[in-house]
C-alpha cells in the first residue's frame, strides 16, 4: 500500500498522467456535471418506483401503517448513513467509494483486506441489484401482456427472456454510448419526476370517481395487519423495514462517478443529499396517495386474477377501475426501474473495474482497462452482463435460488459501509483529512454513531425469514448467500493478495 499528499490529488484529464484521489492517472472523462450527477443518483436510487414495483416484499408487515411508517424510520436512518458517507466522499473522491475508504480507515495492515472484501461485497450487491430490478421489470412486463389475455399463462422462460433483453440494452448503452449517459440520466430523471407526478394525480382523482371513494384514515394510518405469522408486532415492524432498506440504501451510487465530475469533493456529497432527500419525500407521498386509492385490501394480499406477483397491478386496478389504466400507470413504474437497472449497472462495473485496476481481480490487465475508443471500462462492463445472464439461467432455473442471491443486496451493501464507517469512528474520525463536507464536533460522532449502531443491529434482522412457520419457499437465504460468497471473496484474496495493490492512504498536508 503506499499513501500520497492532498496536494497530489488533482483533478486533471484523461491521459495527462495527473493522479486523481485512486492513485491511478486519470482515464475517465470528466463529463459530468452537478445537475447530470444529481441525475445518476435520481435514476438509479429511483425510490418510489423501485418502492412499488417491490412492494409484495413487505405488504403483509402490519399493512399500509406498517409499510408508511417503517419507511419513514428506515429514510431517516439512511440519512444518517448518507451523511456518514458523504464525508468520507468528500475526503477521498474515488470511483472506488466504500472500496477505497475501507482500505484507508483502519489503517495501512488492516485496511489492504478490509477494503479487498468491500470491494467485492459492495460491487456484487450493486450486481444483484440491478438483477433484481430487471426480474421485477420483467415479471412486471409479462404480467402486463396477460392482463388482456385471460388464456395466457406466464411461464419462466417469459421473463427470462425479458430480463436478458433488459440487461443486454443496458450492457450496449454503457459500452457504446458513454457520451450520452449524462444527457440519458437527465431523460431518465424526468421520466422518474414526471412518473411521480402523473400517478399522484390519477391514482388520487380517478380512486375518487365512478362510485369508488377512497380507503380510510384509519385504514392508511392506524390499522396494523400483521399477516407474516410471527407473534411479535414488533419483530414484525423491524422485518417491514427490508423493503424500504432496499429501496432508498444506495446512498454511494454517485460515489463511483468520482472520477467522471468536476470537483468531486464538493460535487459529489450535495448529489448524495439531494438523491437521497428527494428519494424519501417521493416515496412517502406516493405511498400515502396509493394506500388511500385502496378499495379492497384482501384482493391485493391474496394475489387477484389481476397479479400474482407484480402487485401494483391490483392497486391501480382499484384506484382507476379499469384495465387500461392499471396497465397505464404500471408501465410509468416499469419504465423508470429499468432505468435504475442501467444505473446499477454502471455503478457495480466503476467498482469491479477500480478493483481490477488495483490487481484484486482475476486478469486485472484485461478487466481493469479502459477502452481508449469507447471512453470507459469495456471488460468489466461486459463481464458485468456475462455475471447478469449466469443469474438469468439461475431464474430460469429456480426463481427460489435467484431471490435467494439477489435478495443480499441489502446485507452486502451495508457490511459494505460498515467496513468503511466503523474504523473511521473508532478512530476518532481521524484517519482521513476532512474534505468540505465534514460534520464538525459531537454532531459528526452522533451521525456516524447512529449509522454504525442501525446497520450492526439489523444485520441480524435482514437475515430473519419474511414469514412464519419458516418453508423452503419462504426462507430468507442471505446470510448463507453472503456467507458463501465471502468464502469465495476470501480464496481470491489468498490468490492474489501477493499482487494486489491497495488504494493510496491519503496523509494531510504538512
Amino acid at each position: 500500500m503506499h499513501s500520497m499528499q492532498i496536494g497530489e490529488i488533482e483533478s486533471g484529464k484523461p491521459g495527462e498522467g495527473i493522479l486523481n484521489a485512486s492513485g491511478h492517472v486519470q482515464e475517465l472523462e470528466r463529463n459530468f456535471s452537478l445537475l447530470n450527477m444529481c441525475a445518476v443518483g435520481i435514476a438509479i436510487g429511483n425510490c418510489w418506483a423501485i418502492t412499488g414495483a417491490t412492494i409484495r416484499l413487505a405488504i403483509y408487515n402490519g399493512g399500509p401503517p406498517g409499510f408508511i411508517y417503517q419507511f419513514i424510520v428506515a429514510g431517516a436512518l439512511y440519512l444518517c448513513i448518507t451523511a456518514s458517507l458523504a464525508e468520507l466522499a468528500s475526503a477521498i473522491p474515488s470511483a472506488g467509494g466504500v472500496y477505497h475508504w475501507a482500505s484507508v480507515t483502519p489503517g495501512r495492515k488492516t485496511g489492504r483486506i478490509c477494503g479487498f472484501f468491500a470491494g467485492y461485497w459492495n460491487s456484487l450487491a450493486y450486481t444483484f441489484g440491478a438483477c433484481s430490478l430487471a426480474a421485477v421489470s420483467s415479471e412486471g412486463l409479462v404480467e402486463l401482456y396477460g392482463l388482456r389475455r385471460p388464456d395466457f399463462e406466464s411461464k419462466n422462460w417469459h421473463v427470462f427472456v425479458c430480463y436478458l433483453i433488459i440487461i443486454w440494452l443496458s450492457c450496449s448503452v454503457l459500452l457504446f454510448g458513454n457520451r450520452l449517459l449524462p444527457a440519458l440520466n437527465n431523460r431518465l430523471m424526468a421520466l422518474v419526476i414526471g412518473g411521480w407526478f402523473v400517478t399522484l394525480i390519477v391514482v388520487g382523482v380517478m380512486s375518487a370517481q365512478g362510485g369508488r371513494s377512497h380507503a380510510s384514515s384509519d385504514f392508511v394510518w392506524r390499522k396494523w395487519q400483521n399477516e407474516t405469522g410471527y407473534t411479535s408486532n414488533g419483530l414484525v415492524f423491524v422485518l417491514g423495514m427490508l423493503n424500504g432498506s432496499f429501496a432508498i440504501g444506495t446512498p454511494d451510487c454517485t460515489t463511483h462517478m468520482s472520477e467522471e465530475i468536476p470537483k468531486p469533493e464538493r460535487n459529489i456529497p450535495k448529489a448524495m443529499g439531494i438523491q437521497m432527500i428527494s428519494s424519501f419525500l417521493t416515496t412517502l407521498v406516493y405511498l400515502i396517495v396509493l394506500f388511500y386509492g385502496i378499495s379492497d385490501w384482501d384482493a391485493v394480499t391474496q394475489r387477484s386474477q389481476h397479479s400474482e406477483t407484480f402487485f401494483l397491478t391490483e392497486m391501480y386496478h382499484q384506484a382507476t377501475g379499469t384495465v387500461s389504466g392499471s396497465i397505464g400507470l404500471s408501465v410509468v413504474v416499469i419504465l423508470p426501474v429499468m432505468g435504475s437497472v442501467l444505473g446499477s449497472m454502471l455503478t457495480a462495473s466503476r467498482v469491479f473495474w477500480s478493483l481490477a485496476r488495483d490487481k484484486a481481480t482475476p486478469f486485472p490487465d484485461t478487466l481493469g482497462r479502459v477502452s481508449r475508443r469507447w471512453k470507459n471500462p469495456f471488460a468489466s462492463i461486459v463481464f458485468m452482463g456475462c455475471f447478469a445472464t449466469v443469474m438469468a439461467c439461475i431464474y430460469l432455473g429456480s426463481p427460489t435460488a435467484f431471490e435467494a442471491f439477489v435478495g443480499s443486496f441489502v446485507v452486502l451493501t451495508t457490511l459494505s459501509y460498515l467496513a468503511a464507517l466503523l474504523p473511521f469512528l473508532f478512530s476518532g474520525r481521524t484517519s482521513v483529512p476532512p474534505g468540505p463536507f465534514f460534520l464538525r464536533g459531537v454532531l459528526g460522532y452522533i451521525i456516524n454513531c447512529v449509522s454504525c449502531a442501525f446497520m450492526t443491529v439489523w444485520l441480524v434482522f435482514y437475515c430473519f425469514p419474511y414469514v412464519y412457520p419458516v418453508e423452503a419457499e419462504n426462507m430468507n437465504y442471505s446470510s448463507l448467500i453472503t456467507g458463501g460468497l465471502t468464502i469465495v471473496v476470501g480464496i481470491i484474496w489468498f490468490i492474489r493478495r501477493d499482487v494486489y495493490e491497495s488504494p493510496p492512504i491519503v496523509l494531510k498536508q504538512e
